[in-house]
């Protein structure tokens, strides 16, 4: 009886031992299969020896207690918090290289002038508009009584505040692109969000088998990433395998419910945009990091400031050169006539007076009433140079270059910040990928490893069958 008692437990550890051995090879084959899936964590056998319990001093073989999924809760913390900042700079380096289009000149009408801030042709642009202007008051003065003169005073004026007009529309264009991104941004979030309130809910359930879990949890840990390129999350992993995820101390996420973002539409100083505010409470969502504050901060505040900087640059100009246009006489004796519209003083309503539109003679160069002085032209020309811009600290071109120099610098910095994020960003993700990637040649290894196992185990088997069948025939 004893020895059909011990060659019983034999079989048996045998039999655990294929089990086992077979369920490791499996496990390495999903591995291999899976070795360019997106977001699959490594998975591991955790092998437990059985124990033999009071009587059997040998013990009763090997089984898989668990499914061991491979991953750095650290590393994936560390990796979030990278995309967060890598998303905001992406999204800024890309909006500033597109606002660079609306300002594409170089820094001064000519080709030789120091401080080029981008690569185009002299003369284009806003700043050879300028260039033009001047030049134009500077012919006129030297022949006053030419109608061709203020013909070309005319044109380049035209030129240069249809010129502001474009800019100014551009730069709203951009805007209205970046609001509607802010929307579609939201809805992609919204869908991320419901998609792990659903994975929440399987969890639970899954938790007690010993492979369907890994996939879930790999499913969901790659929502989050993609989660925390959009917008800064903070994420607590519950003790049932669940995930809380917060925007700003609010649940986006808990257990199985999910809280929507939503957009409100908005008029500021700024112009008309989407808020985005929770869907539960309507609160506002304060988004500091990812793609979606890059977003925002673009259309709120980069757009604007140098939209309100064009709008100086128009106003300046048409307060100064109304002043002493006003005090001139043009050829047809008329004296207090406005160059510019008073009532249009932004880069987007800029316009010549109706006066000047409707007559070259009442362009002023006169300041004496003669039609052959040219005292008003030359204190206009000379506008170039005086420094009433930026509360009388700088000159139109050097206002406008300035603004130039601005959005160069903005966008530089951003392609630093973005290109120094991304490599951090690789750092890390060859760090995790290092833990939880599949090496073909570590799978290789682990292959031949559990064959010669289950090859030794069906060895043993056959081995313990034959002294049995000995036994029995005694």
């Amino acid at each position: 009886m004893a020895i059909t008692s011990a060659a019983n437990q034999g079989l048996e550890i045998g039999r655990r031992a294929l089990q086992a051995q077979q369920a490791a090879l499996n496990l390495t084959s999903n591995n291999v299969a899976n070795a360019n899936t997106t977001g699959y964590s490594r998975r591991r056998a955790g092998m437990e020896s059985v124990e033999g319990g009071a009587v059997s001093q040998v013990g009763n073989g090997v089984e898989v207690a668990r499914v061991e999924r491979l991953r750095s809760r650290f590393l994936d913390a560390q990796a979030r918090a990278e995309n967060q900042m890598k998303g905001r700079w992406e999204e800024l380096e890309q909006t500033l290289g597109g606002l660079e289009s609306i300002f594409n000149e170089t820094a001064g009408a000519g080709s030789s002038e120091a401080g080029t801030v981008f690569n185009e042709p002299a003369g284009a642009g806003l700043s050879g508009s300028l260039s033009r202007f001047w030049n134009a008051w500077q012919d006129l003065a030297n022949v006053p009584e030419s109608g061709a003169a203020r013909a070309a005073v005319r044109q380049e004026a035209e030129f240069m505040t249809n010129t502001l007009h474009q800019s100014h529309l551009r730069l709203q264009e951009s805007r209205a692109q970046l609001d509607d991104e802010v929307v579609g941004e939201v809805a992609v979030i919204n869908g991320i969000v419901d998609r792990l309130a659903s994975i929440n809910a399987q969890i639970p359930r899954a938790s007690f088998g010993k492979g369907g879990l890994a996939d879930l949890e790999d499913q969901r840990d790659q929502l989050l990433d993609e989660l925390s390129q959009k917008v800064d999350i903070a994420v607590i992993e519950q003790d049932n395998g669940q995930v809380s995820v917060l925007l700003s101390g609010h649940n986006l996420v808990a257990g199985a419910s999910a809280v929507h973002l939503g957009t409100r539409q908005v008029n500021s100083g700024t112009g008309s945009g989407a808020q985005v505010v929770f869907a539960d409470d309507d609160t506002l969502a304060q988004v500091r990091a990812g793609r979606l504050s890059g977003l925002m901060e673009a259309r709120d505040r980069l757009i604007p400031d140098f939209s309100d900087r064009l709008d100086e640059l128009a106003g300046g100009l048409v307060e100064q050169i109304n002043v002493l246009h006003r005090a001139g006489t043009g050829l047809n004796g008329g004296a207090g006539v406005n160059f510019f519209d008073p009532q249009h003083l932004t880069a987007a309503n800029i316009t010549l007076d109706e006066a000047i539109r409707s007559d070259l003679n009442n362009i002023a160069a006169s300041q004496d009433g003669n039609n052959g002085d040219n005292g008003v032209a030359l204190q206009i020309s000379a506008l170039r140079n005086k420094r009433f811009m930026a509360g009388g600290t700088d000159t139109v071109e050097g206002f406008y270059f300035t603004l130039l120099g601005e959005v160069g610098s903005r966008s530089k910095e951003a392609q630093t910040m973005a290109e120094n994020h991304r490599l951090f960003s690789t750092q890390i993700e060859n760090r995790r990928q290092s833990i939880r990637g599949v090496s073909l040649n570590d799978e290789g290894a682990q292959l031949v490893l559990f064959q010669r196992a289950y090859q030794a185990a069906a060895r043993t088997v056959s081995m313990i069958d034959d002294l049995m069948e000995t036994t029995i025939n005694m």
